[in-house]
């Protein structure tokens, strides 16, 4: 077990490494912040924030950025030209319907990649009024067109999840003759289970020898699984977004998702871990959308001990509480006064605030610290703590 890394022993045991035989060696990472993220309700970036964001990304070792939906505004337009100009240490993809008109506005702002959507359920059918053979008629030209223009084209088939078998593969199969050379799995609505991700991806994988991304919303709360079940069937590449933004509940997050397999699975990516938690903050503050507290990595308290047993696990022998190294993802640990404190953690504040203190005379302090912390309903900041210990009898 690594120095940094304390994780479970089963999770390399050849009975459960034997069923992620298909896993990719090294995964690529396709951010959408900045188009399904920007989906989320009441989030609106502006142009220059984006091209900060999209640095950002590519800086933090981000494979794909997804910079916009260019037939959408021409705001947006604008700043995924930005982008394409500014942002060199990264793909940068384009956003469009499989309309031709969309997939000209890609081509205008200089994106040498997109990803092009078209419904394939019977329910946005329905919803649309469009038949199968509409349906396969804008594939077939959106991605044709793409192609004609010398676009490297991933094709994304919205609410593939519920889309019946033979269909989505007729409509993977007449994007990939029309010379797609990708396929997205998505589960748009966020309605599958791990397992039939695994079992619809390794479909997929079976049916096109073409490279297979992975889409997964969080309406169950199962974006991520859902989307690390695709790569165990085989996909190469994961769609996620900074915090979990986007279109109803969110899609799969950026940091969960790398924490997972850097920590858990052992699969490269070239995501800077360190990155991740300055990334978070700047898209909270260019959205207005904060995150919990408590969200992996980026949560102001993950790091963060305040009942007296954790606090002398972590003072004595940090892997006894902890998963990994708060180093790893660029993080410190810290300790928190209230009424749920030991002696630790009234040792550890001293320390940290330079204070002699008779040994003898801590568990009195500690009394105080654990009256304060049910008067203030809460945690005793450290300047309290000060005043606690001038005021001590």
């Amino acid at each position: 077990m690594s120095q940094q890394w304390w994780l479970s022993p089963y999770n390399t045991i050849p009975e459960v490494t034997a069923q992620l035989t298909n896993f990719p060696k090294q995964v690529k990472i396709y951010d959408t912040t900045l188009r399904d993220g920007e989906q989320s309700v009441g989030v609106s970036i502006a142009a220059e924030d984006k091209v900060q964001i999209a640095q950002a990304l590519a800086d933090a070792g981000v494979d794909r950025i997804e910079a916009g939906f260019p037939a959408s505004t021409e705001e947006d337009k604008h700043a995924v030209t930005e982008i394409v100009k500014q942002v060199k240490n990264a793909e940068i993809w384009g956003f469009s319907r499989c309309v031709v008109n969309d997939v000209q506005a890609c081509i205008d702002t200089g994106v040498k990649s997109l990803v092009c959507e078209m419904l394939t359920s019977d329910l946005k059918m329905q919803a649309w009024e469009l038949t199968e053979a509409t349906v396969l008629s804008r594939i077939e030209k959106a991605v044709g067109f793409a192609k004609q223009n010398g676009l490297y084209c991933a094709f994304f088939a919205v609410d593939a999840s519920r889309t019946r078998l033979e269909f989505l593969k007729q409509a993977y199969g007449v994007a990939v003759d029309a010379g797609a050379d990708e396929l997205v799995l998505v589960d748009t609505v966020g309605v599958m289970t791990p397992q039939a991700m695994f079992y619809l991806a390794t479909q997929v994988k079976s049916w096109y020898k073409v490279p297979l991304g992975v889409h997964c919303h969080n309406d169950f709360g199962l974006a991520t699984a859902c989307s690390l079940a695709g790569l165990q069937a085989g996909a190469d590449s994961v769609h996620v977004t900074v915090n979990g933004l986007g279109e109803k509940s969110g899609n799969s997050d950026i940091s969960d998702m790398a924490l997972a397999l850097t920590g858990l699975y052992g699969v490269k990516t070239n995501l800077k871990l360190d990155k991740l938690y300055p990334l978070s903050k700047m898209v909270q503050k260019a959205t207005g959308i904060p995150v919990s507290p408590f969200k992996p990595i980026v949560g102001e308290m993950v790091y963060v001990r305040e009942t007296g047993s954790s606090v002398a696990q972590v003072m004595t022998f940090p892997p006894s509480v902890e998963g990994y190294a708060p180093e790893l993802v660029g993080r410190e640990r810290d300790i928190f006064l209230s009424k749920k404190s030991g002696k630790k953690s009234v040792e550890y504040a001293l320390d940290k605030l330079g204070i002699s203190f008779p040994n003898d005379k801590i568990g009195d302090l500690l009394t105080e610290v654990k009256k304060q912390g049910v008067k203030n309903n809460g945690i005793v900041p450290l300047d309290q703590f000060r005043e606690l210990v001038t005021n001590f009898k």
